[in-house]
């Protein structure tokens, strides 16, 4: 690895991260995996977010996966926070910590490359989201009347209760919060890529494995267990779709077809918004990507 910087393997959903990772740490002694998607911290989703299995789990520790359950949105900000406490305990037991995963915004959250700005405010939402319902454009007055620059680049809803919610929680503009992060050179990042025409095709291959391993009933668990679309299961590819086959919306086989053609936009997204990170090297193998973890890689490059 190069020099004493953390590790960190990013890539696009199926893009082989996890077999890079393994191999990484059965040749690196104390490698402990630090989980980067935002949606394998939550208990129950395991075959739609593809978390890594007991076989994984027991050739090396893997740490922030089952954190909570699909009825609590756990923010970019709490894991950034929460991250850098298990990268410490790791640190300070001689490990060698590798976050790996594909959530471009909790990891860029926590190398600092956004802004250290309040967590989620479920209670504050609902009343702010009351208050425009019963007054409509209410929000938009009140933001702009609290901070005139944000109101005047922000004209969606979301975005404007984003924004209010920053100005209230704080009690500071979130103008005046938002100066585009400070990036830390604790990290050294790597890129797993693949071919686009390769890479949907994992990804078509991925989704058919999900189906035959038992997506449908593991979605129908967490809704009999009583988790609905909100706030994870409805904004998560996979589950969305298996929920819309639920409720007759659509049949399996058309559930099947938008979760491979989501997934496949998000791989885009993905590789563009993993571009923006700092002195980014690319391999086109897991054995590239591990190589280059350790500094042995001559395959990749930078950015």
């Amino acid at each position: 690895m190069a020099g004493d910087r953390i590790p960190v393997l990013v890539g696009c959903t199926a893009s082989g991260k996890s077999a890079a990772a393994i191999a990484f740490a059965l040749r690196n002694t104390g490698v402990e995996i630090v989980n980067g998607d935002s949606r394998q911290l939550y208990r129950g989703m395991d075959i739609g977010t593809a978390k890594p299995g007991t076989e994984e789990r027991a050739l090396v520790p893997h740490h922030l996966l089952d954190i909570a359950d699909p009825d609590t949105l756990l923010s970019a900000g709490w894991y950034a926070r929460t991250a850098k406490e298990t990268l410490g305990e790791i640190l300070a037991r001689g490990g060698l910590p590798l976050i790996v995963g594909g959530s471009a915004l909790y990891l860029m959250a926590l190398t600092g490359m956004t802004d250290p700005l309040p967590s989620r405010n479920d209670d504050l939402r609902s009343a702010l989201t009351g208050l425009e319902t019963s007054s409509p454009g209410a929000l938009y007055r009140i933001l702009r009347s609290l901070d005139p620059d944000t109101a005047v680049a922000h004209t969606d809803l979301v975005r404007i209760l984003r924004a209010l919610e920053i100005c209230l929680e704080s009690g500071s503009r979130a103008t005046d919060l938002r100066q585009g992060g400070n990036v830390s050179d604790s990290f050294v990042f790597v890129m797993l890529e693949s071919e686009p025409a390769i890479l949907r095709a994992r990804i078509d291959e991925r989704v058919d494995r999900m189906v035959k391993d038992g997506l449908l009933a593991e979605v129908e668990g967490l809704s009999a267990a009583g988790y609905g679309r909100e706030p994870v299961l409805g904004h998560t590819i996979g589950y969305r779709e298996i929920l819309d086959h639920m409720d007759g919306l659509c049949s399996l086989e058309e559930a099947v077809t938008a979760i491979k053609t989501n997934t496949w936009r998000y791989a885009r997204r993905q590789r563009n918004m993993f571009k923006r990170l700092p002195g980014l090297l690319r391999a086109g193998s897991p054995e590239a990507a591990a190589a280059l973890l350790d500094g042995r890689g001559a395959n990749g490059q930078g950015q």
